[in-house]
C-alpha cells in the first residue's frame, strides 16, 4: 500500500473513531509493506489450505520427489517446509529465522530453471493448534504467489473462504492459483467434477468480487500425470521474470490501496462532513442567541458608554495635558479638587478611574450577565441534543463548570485588554508632544503674564506720545512706578486669575470633547483595529467557542477530498 492511502486511513480512524481496518492489523494475513518493497533474490510460492486437502502430496508431486510427509490424521504439517535452489539457501534461512524462528525446514535442489522460486508447504489454516495457524498467517505476509488449495470434500467450508477474503485484501487475485484436489474421487462420466469446479469458481468470484470466475485447476495429487496437474506443474516449473515479479508486487500494492479506499468509502466521509456543517451552523446560531446577544446588547454598550469612566479618563488625560502648560497646571491643582467635590455631589456613581479589569467586572456584575453560566447552559443543551458534541469537545467540555469558567476568563481577559488598549489609544492621540504647540502654550501663559500687567500699558503710553523726547522719560518712569504698584498689581492678578481659569476651563472642555470623539470612534463596528473594538473581541471569542466543530468539519472535508483524489488516481493508474 502507498503511504498516502495509509495516512488517509489513520486520519479517518482518528476523526471518526472507526475500528482499524483488518488490512492494517499487525498480524493480518496480507502482504507486508517490506515484502512489497523488497526486490530480493527469490520470491515465495506457497500452498495454502486446510487439513487433509493434500498440500504435502501436491508439493511432492510438483517437486517430483518426497520432500514432506503426508498424513491423513494427526497434527498435519507443523512447520514451514521450503523447497529452494541451493544458491538461495542462506538468505532463505535468514528470512525464515526472522519470521518463524525454529519452525522451518529447508530442502534444496539444483534445478537451474528455478533459481529464484521458493516453494513452501505451510501448516493447515484450519488447524486446532493456534501456533500452526500463526505460522501460516506470518508467512502469508511475505508470500507473493499463494496456491490456494481445497479438496472436493471441503471446497465449500466457510473458514477457508473467510481466510481467502482476508488474504485477498492485501494481494491481487491475479497472483493466486486455485486448485481443487482429490478430483479422482468423483465419477467422471456424470459430469460431477465439472459441475463442482464451476460451483467452486463461482464461489471464488463472489468471495473476491471478481468480474468473472477464475481458473480452477482440477488435480489429484496422488495421480501426478492426470487431469490438470501436468499443466499446473509446468506453470510452477517456469521461473517468473524479474519484471513479472515486480508487476505482481505493484498489483498487490494497488489491491491494498483499493481495499483501504473501499474502507474509507464505507466511512461516508462526505456525508459526515455535511452533518458537521449542519452542526456548526446550529452551534453558531445557538451560541449567538444564547451567549452573544446578551453580551452585545447589555454588557458591551455599558462598557463603552460608561459616563463615570469617560469622565475619570478625561480627568487623567487633562492632568497630563495641563502639566505642559505653565501656570495653568497651578490652576488645575487648585481647582481640580473643587470639581471632584462638585461631581461627587451631583453624580451618583462618581468614582476615580477604574482599572480595566475592575471596570469589566463591575459592568458584568451590574448587567446581570455571567458568561460562564451562559456558556455552560448553552453547551449543555447542545450536548444533550447532539451526542457527537461529547467527542468533538472531548478536550474542552464547555458544559462543565470549570471549562465554562475558563472560557469566561478568556472573554474577561480579551475585554480587559481591549479597554486598556482603548485608553492607551486615547492617551496617545490626545497627549501629543509637538514643536508648534510649545511656543503657543508659552505665549498664552508666560506671554499673558508679561503682556497684560507690564508690556501692554507701557507700550500704550509710549505709542501715545507722538514725539518721544527726554522730557517724556519722567512720564514713562511714573508709568513704571504705577505698573509696579500694589493696587495695579492686585487688579492685574485678579484679571490673570480670571484669564487662566477661563484658559483651564477651555482646556477641560476641549479634553472632554476629544475624549468623547475618540471613544466614539473606537466603538465603531467598522474600526480598522479590532483590538480596540470590544464588539469585535466578543465576536472573536464567540467564534473561538465554535472552533472545534469548524476544525473537525474542515478536516473531514479535506479528508473526503483527498480520499476521492486518491481513488481517481488509482483508477487512472489501473
Amino acid at each position: 500500500m502507498t503511504a498516502n492511502v495509509e495516512q488517509l486511513v489513520r486520519e479517518a480512524m482518528e476523526l471518526t473513531g472507526a475500528e482499524e481496518p483488518s488490512l492494517l492489523e499487525r498480524d493480518a494475513p496480507v502482504l507486508a509493506s517490506d515484502a512489497l518493497a523488497e526486490d530480493g533474490p527469490f520470491y515465495l510460492v506457497g500452498l495454502i489450505g486446510g487439513k487433509e486437502v493434500g498440500k504435502s502430496a501436491l508439493v511432492n508431486a510438483l517437486a517430483g520427489r518426497t520432500i514432506t510427509a503426508t498424513s491423513a490424521h494427526g497434527a498435519g504439517t507443523e512447520d514451514v517446509i521450503a523447497y529452494a535452489n541451493r544458491s538461495q539457501e542462506q538468505e532463505l534461512r535468514d528470512l525464515l529465522e526472522r519470521l518463524v524462528p525454529g519452525q522451518y525446514r529447508v530442502i534444496t535442489h539444483d534445478l537451474p530453471n528455478l533459481k529464484r522460486q521458493v516453494l513452501l508447504d505451510l501448516p493447515d489454516i484450519d488447524s486446532h493448534f493456534a501456533a500452526h495457524v500463526q505460522v501460516t498467517r506470518t508467512m502469508l505476509r511475505h508470500m507473493l504467489f499463494p496456491v490456494w488449495m481445497v479438496s472436493v470434500e471441503k471446497y465449500a467450508d466457510l473458514q477457508p473462504q473467510q481466510m481467502l477474503a482476508r488474504v485477498a485484501e492485501g494481494n491481487s487475485p491475479g497472483n493466486f492459483i486455485f486448485c481443487l484436489n482429490k478430483v479422482d474421487q468423483l465419477a467422471r462420466e456424470n459430469g460431477a467434477a465439472a459441475e463442482l469446479r464451476d460451483d467452486y469458481s463461482q464461489r471464488l468470484q463472489r468471495t473476491l468480487n471478481l468480474p468473472q470466475p477464475p481458473r480452477v485447476y482440477m488435480i489429484s495429487a496422488t495421480r501426478p500425470d492426470d487431469l490438470d496437474l501436468p499443466e499446473l506443474r509446468q506453470a510452477l516449473s517456469r521461473e517468473k521474470t524479474v519484471q513479472t515479479v515486480q508487476m505482481s508486487r505493484q498489483l498487490a500494492a494497488q489491491r491494498q490501496d483499493r481495499s483501504l479506499l473501499a474502507w474509507l468509502e464505507r466511512q461516508q466521509l462526505s456525508a459526515r462532513a455535511a452533518r458537521l456543517t449542519e452542526l456548526e451552523e446550529e452551534v453558531r446560531d445557538l451560541a449567538a442567541e444564547r451567549i452573544g446577544q446578551p453580551l452585545l446588547d447589555r454588557v458591551i454598550p455599558r462598557l463603552l458608554d460608561d459616563p463615570e469612566t469617560r469622565g475619570a479618563l478625561s480627568e487623567e488625560i487633562l492632568t497630563e495635558r495641563v502639566a505642559r502648560w505653565p501656570v495653568v497646571r497651578l490652576v488645575h491643582t487648585l481647582l481640580s479638587p473643587v470639581f471632584v467635590l462638585l461631581r461627587g455631589a451631583t453624580a451618583r456613581n462618581a468614582a476615580p478611574l477604574q482599572s480595566p479589569q475592575g471596570l469589566v467586572e463591575i459592568v458584568l456584575r451590574e448587567s446581570g450577565c455571567s458568561p460562564s453560566d451562559l456558556v455552560q447552559t448553552t453547551f449543555a443543551q447542545l450536548r444533550q441534543t447532539r451526542p457527537e458534541m461529547a467527542e468533538i469537545y472531548a478536550h474542552q467540555k464547555l458544559w462543565e463548570q470549570m471549562q465554562a469558567e475558563l472560557a469566561a476568563a478568556e472573554l474577561r481577559r480579551a475585554l480587559t485588554q481591549t479597554v486598556e488598549s482603548q485608553r492607551e489609544a486615547a492617551r496617545s492621540e490626545l497627549i501629543k508632544g509637538d514643536l508648534l504647540g510649545a511656543p503657543i502654550r508659552w505665549l498664552l501663559t508666560i506671554g499673558a503674564i508679561l503682556w497684560f500687567p507690564f508690556i501692554q500699558p507701557i507700550l500704550e503710553k509710549v505709542l501715545a506720545v507722538a514725539n518721544f523726547s527726554f522730557w517724556h522719560w519722567s512720564e514713562l518712569a511714573q508709568m513704571l512706578v504705577a505698573v509696579l504698584g500694589v493696587n495695579y498689581l492686585l487688579k492685574s492678578v485678579g484679571f490673570l486669575a480670571i484669564y487662566f481659569t477661563v484658559l483651564w476651563l477651555a482646556l477641560r472642555w476641549n479634553t472632554q470633547r476629544k475624549v468623547t470623539r475618540v471613544m466614539s470612534k473606537l466603538r465603531d463596528a467598522d474600526s480598522p483595529d479590532p483590538n480596540l473594538n470590544p464588539f469585535s473581541q466578543t465576536l472573536q471569542w464567540l467564534d473561538a467557542l465554535t472552533l472545534p466543530v469548524r476544525q473537525m468539519r474542515d478536516r473531514m472535508q479535506s479528508l473526503a477530498r483527498r480520499a476521492d483524489a486518491a481513488k481517481q488516481s488509482l483508477t487512472k493508474a489501473a
